[in-house]
Order: C-alpha cells, then structure tokens, then sequence
C-alpha cells in the first residue's frame, strides 16, 4: 500500500509504502522532511533504503536484468533518474549523503549489523540473511493474490508463481515513493474493499499444518545430532505431537471454533 501523509510545517506530502507479505517480514518505507526515504525491515531500526538498495547487488534473485551491479552512488541516481527530477527535492541524492556506504559489499554488512546489532558482520553472513529474509521461498511468501495485486501496481509482468520478493519489486516500489512525494502518483485507500482479501478455511488451516510440520522438522534435527547414527529409525525420529497439537489449536481455539462464537446470542436463535 502506498499512503501520504502532511507534513505540519511545509504542507508536503510525503509519501510511504508497506508490502505486508502472506508469511514473511514487512517493507515498510517513508519519507522524512530533509528528502531522505528510510526503509524498516521486519519492524525493526530504520535504514537508509540505499543501504538496502546496494545491498541487492550483492546477492541473487531468479530475474538479474538490473542495472545495479557494484552498488555505488552513480548506478543509484542513473537508475532513479527518470523520476527523481525535482531540483528542490532530491530524494536519492539527500538519502546518499545519509548512507555511511559506498558500495554493496559495505551496505550488506551495514544492513546485517542494523538487523542482527549482536552478530559480527561478515560478508557471508550478511549475504545469507538478506537471502533468507526476502528471496527464500520457505522464508518469504508474497501469496497468488499479493503476486498478482503487486504487479498490478506497480506495472510488473512477473510470474504469479514467483512468489519472493524480486529486486524489481523493491526497485520500483522505491519509484512510486518519490512518484507520491512529487505528486505524480495518489495515495492508496487501505480501507478500500478491493485491497482487502478473506481468507479461506483451507488456506488458514494449511498455515496452521505448515507451523507444525516446521516444529515436527526441528524435533527431528534435534534427534538426529544427538544420538548414533547407527541407531536411528523413523519411529525414533518423527514425533507427530506438534501436528496434532496446532490441528487441535485450529479448530478448539481459533476466531472460527464453536467455541468462541457461542458468546454471541444470534449462536443460539
């Protein structure tokens, strides 16, 4: 969704995005009034979205017909040239001049400290995370509808089932930013029917499967670094607990159990 808000001083508007995934963590940018777009990640500190940006060229997605290749400052206003033309309001250049890095390989590792403060950056490390928490299709699910209502948007013509997030995508949710911020662009309206979706039992009880079998897979890694190899069999392995347990939350304490609803007295009539 992309959303506007008034600066109290200037009368601005400065524009804002959120790509909200099926399963996965947040993108959410905004605009501040020095010029500078900041992006949070999975809710977490604020960051120069060049640092994200230059961060991209350092790892790999299924579509890599994209200018960025070294991450440094010229491949950035060369690729936001065509819509970040304002002379008063130079949002790339302004959020450069906030960006401690200067290349991919210093964004990555700058992008891993801000995410993971505890860890001790390493190129790999930080090229691993990134990975995981926006290409990986076990990490990060868009959904059919979110692939679709995505290129929608953002005029796209990606596969419905590339489901990841795409350098493409950030690329250009990036230029509807500075579109918004320059007037070229309307805001969404995030209470609008048609950017809302129900969804179906299936689909609810099939997130519920998958937290289980996730918990099933840990139990079993678990098992298999600590006891001998040569006495391992699947009964001593596989514990279906977990399954039946989140199956049991499902239909026992969910917004859809009988037994939540049976405080309405429409229930009874």
């Amino acid at each position: 969704y992309f959303t506007a808000e008034e600066d109290q001083v200037s009368g601005r508007q400065l524009g804002m995005g959120k790509v909200i995934p099926n399963r996965g963590a947040w993108l959410e940018l905004e605009t501040s009034k020095r010029d500078v777009i900041s992006v949070k990640v999975d809710r977490k500190r604020k960051i120069p979205i060049t640092v994200l940006l230059r961060a991209l060229a350092a790892v790999e997605d299924a579509y890599e017909e994209m200018p960025l290749k070294e991450g440094n400052d010229e491949e950035l206003l060369a690729l936001f040239e065509t819509v970040d033309h304002v002379a008063e309001h130079p949002y790339i250049q302004s959020t450069i001049e906030r960006d401690p890095t200067k290349d991919a390989r210093s964004a990555l590792e700058e992008f891993y400290r801000k995410m993971r403060p505890g860890d001790p950056p390493t190129f790999d490390n930080a090229r691993d995370y990134l990975t995981a928490l926006l290409f990986n299709p076990r990490r990060y699910d868009l959904g059919k509808v979110g692939r679709y209502k995505l290129n929608q948007r953002l005029e796209l013509d990606i596969p419905l089932n590339k489901r990841t997030l795409t350098k493409k995508d950030v690329i250009a949710i990036v230029e509807r930013v500075i579109r918004l911020n320059n007037g070229a662009d309307s805001p969404d309206d995030i209470d609008h029917l048609g950017n809302r979706r129900v969804k179906t039992v299936g689909e609810l009880l099939q997130n519920q499967l998958r937290i289980g079998l996730l918990r099933m897979e840990r139990v079993v890694r678990e098992r298999m670094s600590i006891r001998d190899p040569e006495q391992l069999t699947p009964i001593a392995l596989i514990n279906i607990r977990p399954v039946v347990a989140v199956i049991r939350e499902f239909f026992g304490g969910s917004q859809l159990s009988q037994f939540m609803d049976q405080t309405l007295s429409l229930i009874h009539i």
